[in-house]
């Protein structure tokens, strides 16, 4: 009897409103399901199922990400990550791990390669329709199914590669193997080739989001550099076969920067010049290449739209307290620390609980942390809400991270030191923080606030922003390009491709920035000093997790104490300053104390290079092996 398979398609929509409204295939009824036959009878369906597995693969624009699991930040409402931090899990406790923001899931990958094998095996069959190019809706699945076995493979190890389309009558046929993780790179690398084949070039403009061929050749560069890494070469700690590479490691480098070269080099897409203007005009233009909803060096993003469906609320999500949003994923001391001064030079001191400063300690920073990070005294970009303009009666908000004395105060604050010590005086706490008037429950526990992916002159209290999330961009070509070089011995190219990276943003050359930070031109060097170009261009861009990981640095990086930063503001002699509070230089000297956070106990387990298997998953598929100590 045939068996009668059902594909529903009822949220087919949702995103390719934000993709191509005026399209021909967006008059589909929702929330109808069509059996599978149905569906590869007619073009206009089969592209409805097209966009839906678009759908599957996960974005970052999410109150709790990635970078809280890092040495780059801290989640403030804990949701399992803490656990994680803590590496308190394990196949039966998988704690965020198992949340449906975790870009690698189990089972959320594996449902969406089952709908991309589904289109892979029934579309040359569809017949043709006018209006409805098959070819590249194949380009489409052979690109979004290496995206989904990408994320596994960058989160677990070696897996299952299934490329069927299973039945209920086949319980056994689909226990598979995990494979190793040089079978899934050639797998991947395989369905990205083809993929290459199919899709455009360049898409419309009203189709903004949709893959096309240099994002095929981009995730190449990125799956081989990654594998290349030292995690795969490693037999000490890394001891599951599945998860070692037994290939050429320099032959996938020089495949990693080929691909990377390439996109570079012929692919439509450009880096922007942030390069002129003030330190604040460039960080503006720095930050703009993620919050703008179309520029050139966007290869490949999610974008949202403001009213129905799945929206970005970043600004509610990880803005500050006193504009009533919630803090989320708040940048650390050591995140801060890791941004260069404009001569290339890096900051020093204020990296361990109690070190400390008497004035502003971020004058001077090159325009990505401007960019990236918000600090006590910075403008935020909007006039606070109602019960908050009293307070701060500035017209764009200027951020209140810390604690202020005032002639008129009426409140006695009491901070107590990193050295146990006290100081006292009559103030205000500042609106932005954990003891302010507005949801203090929300405020930082860091003392900083993210505000690379926000767009600040949104009400994000009421209303979403129109902000894509970057799944991938130029500039990591550049990265690539420069990594792979540094370790196939190609020093100049590697100089050249992050010279290209740094200028855009006005920052001095590679060799001027390795002379101010004492080092050498050596391939040692320069390796370190990519890992650390790529920390700070890709802050908040849920890179850094598997970078610490493939590199094989988080028993140093995830097993650093939290810090972040106490500030208060003392009257100078003379001074006076009755409420409201605004930030001035002229009458306060500003004191900025490191901090140790409780909130976590951060270590590090070498079982955490690899995520566990969920139990359920063991127990449904028994030709599984756990990674280790995740039993």
């Amino acid at each position: 009897m045939k068996n009668i398979k059902h594909i529903a398609i009822a949220a087919a929509f949702g995103w390719t409103l934000t993709l191509s409204s005026c399209s021909e295939f967006m008059d589909l009824e929702p929330s109808t399901e069509y059996t599978e036959e149905m569906v590869f009878e007619d073009a206009q369906l089969t592209q409805a199922f097209v966009n839906e597995l678009y759908n599957n693969i996960q974005n970052g624009a999410k109150e709790h990400t990635l970078d809280g699991l890092t040495d780059d930040a801290y989640f403030t409402h804990n949701y399992g990550q803490k656990a994680i931090n803590e590496t308190a899990v394990s196949e039966s406790g998988l704690e965020w791990y198992d949340n449906d923001n975790n870009p690698f899931k189990w089972a959320n990958r594996y449902k969406g390669i089952r709908y991309a094998n589904v289109i892979i095996n029934n579309i040359d069959n569809v017949p043709p329709k006018a209006g409805f190019d098959l070819d590249r809706m194949k380009g489409e699945a052979y690109y979004l199914r290496a995206h989904m076995y990408h994320e596994l493979v960058r989160g677990y190890g070696g897996v299952p590669i299934v490329t069927k389309n299973f039945t209920l009558n086949d319980m056994e046929a689909m226990k598979q193997p995990r494979s190793s993780i040089g079978d899934c790179l050639d797998f991947i690398l395989s369905d990205l080739e083809k993929a290459e084949q199919f899709l455009p070039v360049t898409v419309s403009d009203s189709e903004l989001g949709r893959v096309t061929k240099f994002v095929a050749t981009g995730l190449k560069a990125r799956i081989l550099l990654h594998v290349a890494s030292p995690l795969y070469a490693d037999r000490t700690i890394n001891t599951l076969p599945e998860n070692q590479f037994a290939g050429d490691r320099q032959a996938i480098y020089r495949a990693a920067k080929e691909a990377a070269v390439k996109v570079i080099n012929e692919s439509p897409f450009k880096l922007i010049d942030c390069s002129t203007g003030s330190n604040t005009q460039r960080a503006e233009l720095f930050k703009a290449i993620i919050t703008d909803r179309k520029n050139s060096e966007q290869m490949f993003v999610r974008n949202f739209g403001t009213e129905a469906g799945d929206k970005n609320d970043m600004g509610k999500w990880h803005g500050p307290n006193g504009y009533h949003n919630w803090a989320g994923t708040t940048p650390t001391q050591d995140l801060v620390m890791a941004f260069e001064f404009e001569d290339g030079s890096l900051p020093q001191g204020m990296t361990r609980p109690g070190d400390n400063q008497v004035g502003n300690p971020y004058i001077g920073r090159e325009p990505r942390f401007y960019g990236t990070v918000a600090t006590d005294g910075n403008e935020w970009g909007r006039p606070r809400p109602a019960d908050g303009q009293s307070l701060d009666p500035t017209p764009t908000g200027r951020l209140q991270a810390g604690y202020y004395e005032v002639t008129d105060g009426d409140a006695d604050i009491s901070l107590e030191l990193p050295d146990k010590s006290k100081v006292s005086f009559k103030g205000v706490n500042g609106i932005d923080t954990r003891k302010g008037p507005i949801e203090d429950w929300n405020g930082s526990w860091t003392g900083y606030y993210e505000r690379k992916l926000i767009d600040c002159a949104v009400d994000a209290q009421y209303y979403s922003q129109a902000v894509p999330w970057t799944y991938m961009r130029l500039a990591e070509m550049y990265a690539i390009a420069a990594e792979a070089s540094v370790e196939l011995g190609e020093l100049e190219d590697a100089a050249k491709y992050l010279d290209m990276l740094r200028a855009r943003v006005g920052n001095v050359d590679t060799r001027k920035a390795l002379a101010a930070q004492g080092r050498q031109f050596n391939q040692a060097d320069l390796r370190e000093f990519v890992r650390h170009e790529r920390r700070v261009e890709f802050a908040y861009e849920s890179v850094r997790y598997f970078d610490v990981r493939r590199w094989m640095i988080a028993d140093v990086t995830n097993s650093k104490p939290l810090t972040g930063i106490l500030v208060f503001g003392r009257l100078k002699a003379g001074q006076t300053q009755n409420r409201p509070y605004v930030h001035n230089e002229d009458k306060y000297t500003y004191y900025y104390y490191v901090t140790s956070l409780g909130n976590e106990s951060r270590k590090w387990d070498n079982k955490m290079y690899f995520a566990p298997i969920s139990r359920d998953e063991m127990r449904r598929n028994t030709k599984l092996v756990q990674n280790p100590g995740m039993q």
